[in-house]
């Protein structure tokens, strides 16, 4: 009797060894994808024209449409939000910071110049700090609203489309919304262009911004992306790009289904376990 009560006892322990392992191995999985979820997805960055001339129902029409537009988005994405004047409501990327942009839109003010290229540089530069100090795995789509030229650089529009053009280089999607006539400039230089004139229009405009670049979109390529782009296409790891690519396609097919035989076998553990334990207690306690 002794003897049976101890196998039992010793096929328990064994047992929730065996579960508590597996189970701990799930949740490994559920950590992994959580971290992969962390360092991918999209980061955005809205660069809001709140200058002077959006006074009045411009600026109305903009806060509306962009309401609706950050009430309607996916999650696990990071905000960033930069008003051209109002500093002090800037919001540096935050995962999943969409209701701190909203915070932001509505407390928006109008009043100041159009420094384009300024804000731009800022950007660039809280992008780039991004991409080394958090995750260099995310997209990263910009949006750049705008009613008017540039009023502060001397360089006036054309060191607008410079800087868009370094962005794009650097691999930064560029979507500019020229708002009530205005931001024309933009088009060829930035990713994909859209002219607003109301707040129907601008909805329809921010709804397309994560749609693919249209394949008859006409670029104005500089001589500086010009070179870029044959430095680029002269390096030799094209093919091995494209290799670890469907590499890690495959990998993470297999490794679907390799967390499905998981479950199927912490299934079939648990179940023959608890039968196992079953029978020893029925024969433990019989005379």
């Amino acid at each position: 009797m002794k003897n049976r009560l101890s196998s039992l006892v010793l096929i328990a322990i064994t047992n929730c060894l065996i579960t508590n392992a597996i189970f701990a191995q799930g949740f490994e999985f559920a950590e992994l994808d959580a971290e992969f979820a962390s360092q991918t997805g999209t980061a955005y960055t809205i660069i809001f024209d709140d200058s002077g001339s959006m006074e009045g129902g411009k600026l109305s029409q903009a806060k509306q449409a962009f309401r609706w537009w950050l009430e309607k988005a996916e999650p696990n994405n990071a905000w960033c939000f930069l008003p051209m004047n109002r500093r002090s409501l800037d919001v540096a990327f935050v995962k999943n910071g969409e209701s701190q942009v909203l915070k932001a839109v509505d407390k928006l003010r109008v009043g100041g110049m159009t420094p384009i290229v300024a804000t731009l540089e800022r950007a660039f530069g809280m992008i780039k700090k991004r991409r080394e100090s958090v995750t260099p795995y995310e997209r990263h789509l910009l949006i750049l609203l705008t009613d008017g030229h540039e009023t502060k650089h001397p360089g006036g529009n054309p060191a607008v489309c410079e800087m868009v053009s370094k962005l794009r280089l650097e691999g930064v999607e560029v979507f500019g919304i020229g708002f009530h006539g205005q931001g024309d400039y933009l088009d060829g230089f930035a990713t994909h262009f859209a002219a607003a004139n109301n707040r129907e229009e601008l909805q329809s405009s921010l709804a397309n911004v994560d749609a693919e670049v249209p394949l008859d979109i006409e670029f104005r390529i500089s001589a500086e992306e010009e070179k870029a782009m044959a430095r680029v296409s002269a390096l030799p790891l094209g093919r091995e790009v494209r290799s670890s690519h469907d590499a890690e396609g495959e990998e993470g097919y297999g490794s679907i289904a390799v967390e499905e035989d998981s479950q199927v076998g912490i299934l079939l553990v648990v179940v023959v376990g608890f039968f196992v334990l079953l029978f020893v207690a029925k024969r433990a306690v019989s005379p």
